[in-house]
């Protein structure tokens, strides 16, 4: 049985329409959570084992999913309904994704999650990562950082991330982490703006990594960028989940390391000579992120909804972009190169 979970948008709950009609056309036994239950018959996310979970969304959704899962290793679908890096489907592909998961032409790709634990309490697991901050902004952080029992360094910093391969592209790039490629079994530890200049670095998964002496304005765990939780004591081991996260995938294009490739392609700029500014934009937006709809393109963008229509126009006599229906919703089209 397949269960399929929606973030509560309409673009979200279209698609979860969408899917859930495929799939009663194609006799494929499928439940819906409760959130969405008119779509049809509705389960909790962790009431059985179900073969996938379909979670259609954004990368927060995404992640959600995964939290929400717990220990379970059931495969997750992720379709993006709105920009995402984690999903693999879309409006655009999803009846064809579909069709292979009926035809069980897919696959799984197992990646690491993190764990928190402090005080006798286990966090709920991060697929990304796990951060310790100081709660008021602006306040230092203060503590050492343990290495299987050994002290690795003491820091002042705005705080300190942990995160695995998937969550290296995320919170932990924009603090000066490294990225880590494919799916090695390794954690990235970034300190976040360190008074003692310290460098982020790679270890082994199997490293445990403790957090002690800490000292700092009601220090606060963050878990994928969402789960807050305040850590009234001084000591804090992040560590692998046992329990990994499985995406169900298609091709080597769901790799986040081909995702990354394309955000370095340099345009042809002699295909966009003529172009006004905003074409070009539109343009470059579709080379990193893939297809969208104008209104996802809107939002990308910040520019007015006239000027995305008059740089999509330019951009179709061009030759240079495709569209076509949106599967799910008439009233809509997709763009993409």
């Amino acid at each position: 049985m397949y269960l399929i979970t929606s973030k509560m948008d309409r673009d979200s709950l279209e698609l979860a329409k969408f899917a859930a009609h495929h799939l009663k056309e194609n006799n494929m036994k499928f439940a819906t959570s409760r959130e969405i239950s008119p779509i049809g018959h509705s389960k909790e996310i962790k009431e059985s084992d179900y073969d996938m979970v379909m979670a259609i969304g954004d990368d927060r959704f995404i992640l959600e999913t995964f939290r929400k899962l717990g220990k379970k290793q059931i495969p997750v679908f992720a379709v993006a309904s709105a920009q995402s890096f984690l999903a693999q489907a879309n409006a655009l592909n999803l009846k064809y994704y579909l069709n292979l998961i009926r035809k069980n032409k897919y696959g799984i790709f197992r990646r690491s999650r993190l764990v928190g634990r402090f005080n006798k309490t286990t966090t709920p697991v991060g697929l990304n990562d796990i951060g310790l901050f100081s709660s008021k902004s602006a306040s230092l952080l203060k503590y050492t950082l343990v290495l299987n029992g050994e002290v690795f360094w003491k820091d002042s910093s705005d705080g300190i991330i942990v995160a695995t391969p998937t969550g290296s592209t995320g919170y932990s790039l924009s603090a000066g982490g490294p990225i880590i490629l494919g799916e090695p079994q390794t954690l990235s530890v970034t300190s976040i703006s360190s008074l003692e200049k310290h460098s982020p670095f790679v270890v082994s998964d199997s490293m445990r990594i403790k957090i002690t002496d800490i000292r700092g304005y009601k220090p606060i765990l963050v878990i994928d960028g969402e789960v807050r939780i305040p850590l009234n004591v001084n000591e804090l081991i992040i560590e692998k989940s046992p329990h990994y996260g499985n995406f169900v995938i298609f091709s080597k294009e769901y790799q986040l390391e081909s995702r990354l490739k394309k955000r370095t392609i340099k345009l042809n700029l002699d295909n966009l000579k003529g172009l006004p500014a905003s074409s070009k934009l539109i343009y470059k937006i579709f080379v990193h992120e893939g297809s969208m709809t104008q209104k996802d393109l809107i939002s990308a963008s910040l520019l007015p909804e006239r000027t995305v229509r008059h740089a999509l126009n330019m951009l179709l006599k061009k030759g240079l972009i495709t569209h076509q229906p949106h599967f799910a919703d008439a009233r809509q089209t997709i763009y993409g190169i």
